[in-house]
């Protein structure tokens, strides 16, 4: 499997997840320097008033991926190390990462919520999110998965004070690719990884409900303060620069 059948297959196989829509444009860069490829989307926000919930969904393609996609894995070995090379390799896997978040209005802030009901809150956000990564994965081998702890952005007050205008969670999981065999036999055993792909888009999907849900939770405890009403960049530099007009005749003694 090389990039543009990876990537094409993620794409349709989140759409078919309802998680992509016409309006989401995903980027794709290319570093100049190591021929690493990266794919990223940033979902449209769904409303949690007043938060803004969403999620990035990214993925890297590396140069030994690159590599392994157009070669058998056969003549990769015999061009490394020989002829008498094993004939065994390490699975291909692809990290697929995924940031779920939500943020107020631009400006705006709240104050964090009672200690007891914050830890309730973020116990609950995880053991959700876990069950909705974890929940349907049926697999025969373990495959890498990562979960991250919530982070918190914010600032504080003049007194010390803490609120926050935007918190998000993040994780990742693998997706095992075919790799190219000129074994026939061994080819058929990993003809396609749709069902790998379209697994994760689900869970993906399962996981961003969970998380939309959440944040919707955390509305009830919250006091929301929105942004002071900004004043314009005239008055603003009138009052932070000194009159230097004239100040009147000169008086001497």
């Amino acid at each position: 499997m090389r990039y543009d059948e990876f990537r094409d297959g993620w794409q349709a196989a989140l759409r078919r997840a309802r998680l992509l829509s016409h309006h989401d444009r995903p980027e794709e860069t290319i570093d100049l320097t190591t021929t690493e490829r990266r794919w990223r989307v940033r979902l449209l926000p769904r409303p949690a008033e007043p938060f803004h919930a969403g999620a990035t969904i990214s993925f890297r393609w590396d140069p030994f991926d690159a590599a392994r996609s157009y070669t058998c894995e056969e003549d990769l070995l015999t061009e490394l190390f020989g002829r008498r090379a094993a004939r065994s390799t390490q699975l291909r896997l692809v990290r697929v990462d995924i940031n779920l978040r939500a943020t107020l209005p631009y400006g705006s802030t709240t104050p964090m919520p009672a200690p007891d009901v914050w830890a309730s809150w973020v116990a609950s956000v995880e053991e959700k999110r876990e069950n909705a990564l974890t929940g349907r994965r049926r697999r025969k081998r373990a495959v890498p998965a990562w979960r991250g702890d919530l982070e918190i952005e914010g600032r504080t007050t003049p007194v010390g004070a803490f609120s926050f205008h935007g918190i998000s969670v993040p994780a990742y999981e693998m997706i095992v690719v075919p790799r190219i065999w000129d074994d026939p036999k061994r080819r058929e055993r990993e003809a396609s990884a749709g069902k790998e792909i379209d697994g994760l888009a689900e869970r993906f999907r399962g996981a961003l409900d969970a998380w939309t849900a959440s944040v919707g939770e955390l509305v009830r405890w919250l006091r929301y303060a929105p942004a002071p009403p900004r004043t314009s960049s005239r008055r603003r530099h009138s009052e932070a620069l000194p009159d230097d007009g004239d100040a009147g005749p000169e008086t001497t003694h």
